[in-house]
């Protein structure tokens, strides 16, 4: 998948630094979602079926290729996983928490909407992590605002401190979500991932009580981010690519986790659809991108 990826990925344009660009923050995200299942065995079995599903989500998707400034956010998720998961019962965890909640407040410097994750974290740290007291509580406070604290500082040298922030207005002015302007292969897309993602749900909470009790509330937390994302991507359609980047790279760990370890009689043939349904969207994406537009 990672021989395919760099191929198919600048296959459009070689000289294009912005597609490198892209595939360097892609195959990075890649590594550490092999990392943080290797650390915290959200597997039962061996296996790399996280990373490889992120990437093949990722390919199917050529709009998400180019390298931008929002493509950092799905490297703070992960990063934020990383720490937020080693908080699981410490009794001291205020360093843990407050590095999970600022490498959110850095992803939400280039996509705001991402603040929200924060809420989806307390009510973890509250059910499924008990951490949950004033010290973490504050120490997820302080994660958040270091970065504006340092940006304000920054606008205060320049004389900017009244125009500084204004920029995040328009990400959290609400408005009536439009989904006519987009081309029916990005909805299906979306769609298709959304759906795949609900059967992963089915499935894990169905077959939760296998895991062990650590593994399955770091799961629960992930659900827990993967609802929260769920919503930002259809109350915020205009902001389609910048959620999807997050939405798949969070999907990736779940639909893993349902074919590593799902059973039945027509399951192999039903994985096998699975890849040829995403190899058509993939394909009808390439030619809308590259051929008719």
């Amino acid at each position: 998948m990672a021989v395919l990826t760099l191929v198919l990925w600048v296959l459009p344009g070689m000289a294009d630094s912005t597609l490198w660009g892209g595939l360097a923050i892609t195959m990075l995200t890649a590594y550490l979602i092999m990392e943080l299942n290797n650390r915290n065995a959200l597997l039962r079995i061996r296996s790399r079926m996280m990373s490889t599903t992120f990437l093949f989500m990722m390919l199917v998707c050529p709009t998400l290729h180019c390298w931008n400034i929002d493509a950092l956010t799905v490297v703070c998720l992960i990063a934020a996983y990383f720490t937020l998961f080693a908080s699981y019962q410490k009794y001291r965890c205020e360093g843990y928490i407050f590095h999970a909640f600022l490498f959110v407040s850095m992803g939400s410097m280039a996509f705001p909407p991402m603040l929200v994750l924060a809420l989806a974290f307390y009510v973890s740290m509250l059910f499924q992590l008990r951490n949950f007291n004033w010290r973490t509580f504050m120490a997820g406070i302080f994660g958040l605002v270091l970065p504006y604290w340092a940006y304000a500082a920054y606008a205060i040298w320049n004389n900017q401190l009244d125009t500084a922030f204004l920029y995040l207005n328009e990400w959290f002015t609400l408005v009536m979500p439009d989904y006519s302007r987009f081309p029916p292969n990005q909805l299906a897309t979306a769609g298709a991932i959304m759906f795949w993602a609900l059967l992963a749900l089915i499935h894990f909470f169905r077959t939760a009580y296998n895991d062990k009790i650590r593994t399955r509330m770091l799961s629960y937390v992930i659900v827990t981010t993967e609802f929260t994302l769920a919503v930002l991507l259809a109350a915020l359609p205009h902001c389609l690519e910048s959620t999807m980047r997050l939405f798949i790279a969070n999907t990736s760990l779940l639909v893993a986790h349902y074919f590593a370890l799902g059973k039945g009689r027509f399951f192999d043939a039903w994985f096998y659809l699975t890849i040829l349904v995403f190899a058509g969207l993939g394909v009808w994406n390439y030619l809308a991108l590259y051929l008719i537009i």
